[in-house]
């Protein structure tokens, strides 16, 4: 496995778990909440094998950045980084040798250069000092029903590319791939609940979120939609 100190910031195992221990105010005790409401449902929704769609993060060194519309960031000013960091932690625990950069590195990043958007992805792999870069673009990132804010229904809908150093065209991406989650999932309706709160709905359509995108670039079990 290749390390660079100064740019690469690989995780160890124990900074995953500190990883995931941040989101847990978030989470509230919704990653149980996520997958048993649709397990709950019947056997038909239990978790099925799903195979990786792109496997060369193996052995490199990566970084996630997270792009969203200024509505977005407005109405979630966390949205970026919570989802970095779970998509990051997820590469980080199961794709064998990834050195993964601490998503706080890479916000700080971000936050330091708010026009990296549109700079050549071959010059943020230069900068990043890393061999894959990992773009994800939010399309949709909400908690309530479209246009009904007495519904919750939580939605991450995002395009995830990935921009090779070594590849033919660093500018150009060698992979892309449509993400998208709901939750509650394989409803045509919302929760109107009183328990129900934004954190709760948020954390949990994240973390499945999470496993999707995540994995795209290891085996994992998923819910059937």
């Amino acid at each position: 496995m290749r390390t660079d100190p100064h740019h690469a910031y690989p995780y160890r195992r124990a900074a995953v778990w500190l990883g995931l221990l941040t989101l847990a105010p978030l989470m509230g005790g919704c990653n149980v909440i996520a997958w048993g409401a649709q397990a709950a449902r019947g056997d038909e929704d239990a978790p099925v094998p799903v195979e990786a769609q792109y496997t060369d993060l193996v052995d490199q060194r990566v970084a996630v950045m997270v792009s969203a519309d200024e509505f977005t960031l407005f109405r979630f000013p966390r949205a970026t980084s919570r989802v970095g960091q779970a998509v990051s932690n997820g590469i980080a625990a199961n794709v064998e040798g990834a050195a993964v950069s601490l998503p706080a590195q890479v916000d700080a990043f971000q936050r330091g250069n708010p026009y990296w958007i549109t700079t050549r992805p071959s010059r943020l792999l230069d900068r990043l000092g890393v061999d894959r870069l990992v773009v994800i673009d939010l399309n949709e990132y909400r908690t309530h029903e479209a246009g009904n804010a007495n519904v919750w229904r939580g939605v991450v809908d995002a395009t995830v590319s990935v921009y090779e150093a070594d590849g033919e065209d660093p500018d150009n991406r060698t992979f892309e791939a449509q993400v998208r989650a709901e939750y509650p999932e394989g409803s045509q309706f919302g929760l109107v609940s009183q328990t129900a709160d934004e954190a709760t709905i948020e954390a949990a359509v994240l973390q499945v979120f999470a496993l999707r995108a995540g994995g795209l670039f290891y085996d994992h079990r998923d819910v059937r939609r």
